[in-house]
């Protein structure tokens, strides 16, 4: 789908002369929401303690970071009626080729067929979710289970964030000021933490309790937001289908 929008927006641009390239799109290989269960891997922990992957907003999203010039942001966001002479569509290249993207979405208003994607909105509801999540006297009970198990092996922690956050090996603001120089990682003591931490969550069930409360939060959302979430559903739909008859050339955008 972002493929095919991006064809589209770039054909667009092309009609008010600007040759405007957007980059390749990658596979999307984070697993972004293995962040909610609070899952710690036990291997990277006895490796390189609470040191992990590098993660960057490529496998995130799909998307290499990219810029434009001011005249392309103008012409992609409509911020111009008019690029060199040659009309700029209204709502500019994004919307024109979201609008196409859109179309033939089942019970859905003109405003929404018509207008840019909120790449945001869904992950808006995650977060309200997560909002809800956290508040759950569950966690706090899960994180007081962890800690007495930490106790145990001789490590005092009041909650998982504080172990991860241990001065000796997170980074703070300080840390990136110039001429610090940085903290040693994977220290004997980070690993030794960090393997103590993995195994008191696996033995407290700290991600099973995270995971149970995350859903319920996010049925919670869904419950309350299902006539909103049909209308992105139907967009969704429409997306997919649109996106491939783009691909292989079948649809594109009229003037």
């Amino acid at each position: 789908m972002i493929r095919a929008r991006f064809m589209l927006m770039e054909e667009c641009m092309r009609h008010v002369g600007l040759d405007f390239r957007f980059p390749a799109v990658e596979p999307v290989t984070d697993l972004r929401n293995v962040d909610l269960l609070g899952w710690l891997d036990p291997g990277q922990a006895a490796e390189s303690g609470y040191l992990g992957k590098g993660r960057n907003p490529d496998e995130m999203t799909g998307i290499p970071s990219y810029s434009v010039t001011d005249d392309e942001f103008y012409v992609l966001y409509g911020k111009v009626r008019r690029y060199h002479g040659r009309t700029v569509p209204p709502g500019g290249c994004m919307a024109k080729a979201d609008a196409l993207l859109n179309r033939g979405a089942g019970g859905v208003t003109p405003a929404d067929a018509g207008k840019r994607f909120d790449d945001d909105e869904v992950p808006r509801y995650v977060d309200s979710a997560a909002d809800l999540a956290v508040k759950d006297p569950r966690i706090a009970a899960a994180e007081r289970e962890w800690s007495d198990c930490m106790r145990s092996e001789g490590f005092d922690y009041r909650s998982t964030v504080h172990a991860v956050g241990d001065r000796r090996w997170a980074a703070t603001v300080n840390d990136d000021s110039i001429g610090h120089t940085p903290k040693p990682r994977g220290t004997r003591a980070e690993i030794d933490t960090a393997v103590a931490d993995a195994g008191c969550r696996e033995e407290t069930g700290y991600s099973d309790v995270r995971r149970k409360v995350y859903v319920e939060a996010e049925n919670r959302i869904i419950g309350q937001s299902r006539a909103r979430l049909h209308v992105i559903r139907s967009l969704n739909q429409a997306r997919l289908a649109n996106s491939a008859k783009v691909l292989d050339g079948r649809l594109t955008l009229s003037w």
